[in-house]
């Protein structure tokens, strides 16, 4: 039964993104319309514009796992090393669920806020670079560019400014933005060289 909830969830939770984007973003404009810089409006916000960004990802027009298999790992297999379980993990449990917490605790659990927007800024820039790398489109790179640098950096200003952050701070965060992917990249790359040792 488990098994079954698990593989049901891995399958479709893509599917459930315009509804939480678009009930997400009336939420969002309900709790926080008089107050849209707090930092509690923007971890919530950030998980709103993470919806956006999953449904071009996975949804619409969708395949980063197919894109990623294919491009970055040169696979041959449309399913691995980013398969549909690891792909439901990453964005379930290491996007929603962090950012989530920091937007109902954003006092207790501010850095961790703070260290998803840096998360958040580096995936935008990695879709970026990826595009200008390949010289082909990667699911992500439009949300990438007009959603996740524009808020990152917007969030970053707007704390500096206000005296929440110091400049070192900031690199900090952007510093956390990058060590946060190794444990999400981590999660194919070792399924991929373990494979690979073991048909060498």
């Amino acid at each position: 039964m488990r098994l079954t909830i698990v593989s049901c969830i891995s399958a479709n939770w893509q599917k459930a993104l315009p509804v939480l984007a678009a009930v997400g973003a009336v939420v969002w404009i309900a709790l926080f319309r008089d107050d849209p810089l707090s930092e509690r409006a923007l971890f919530a916000a950030l998980l709103v514009i993470y919806f956006f960004h999953q449904i071009e990802e996975h949804l619409w027009p969708g395949g980063f796992r197919q894109f990623a298999d294919a491009h970055i790992f040169h696979s041959g297999n449309d399913n691995w090393p980013v398969d549909m379980g690891g792909t439901a993990l990453v964005n379930i449990g290491y996007v929603w669920l962090p950012i989530g917490l920091a937007a109902l605790f954003p006092e207790t659990l501010r850095w961790l806020g703070l260290a998803w927007i840096g998360l958040t800024l580096i995936n935008g820039i990695i879709h970026v670079a990826a595009g200008m790398a390949l010289r082909i489109y990667n699911p992500g790179l439009v949300t990438g560019l007009v959603l996740f640098i524009p808020f990152t950096v917007f969030v970053l200003v707007h704390e500096v400014a206000r005296g929440a952050l110091s400049g070192a701070e900031v690199a900090l965060i952007a510093l956390l933005g990058v060590v946060l992917h190794v444990p999400a990249g981590g999660l194919f790359v070792i399924s991929f060289l373990r494979r690979r040792r073991t048909k060498a």
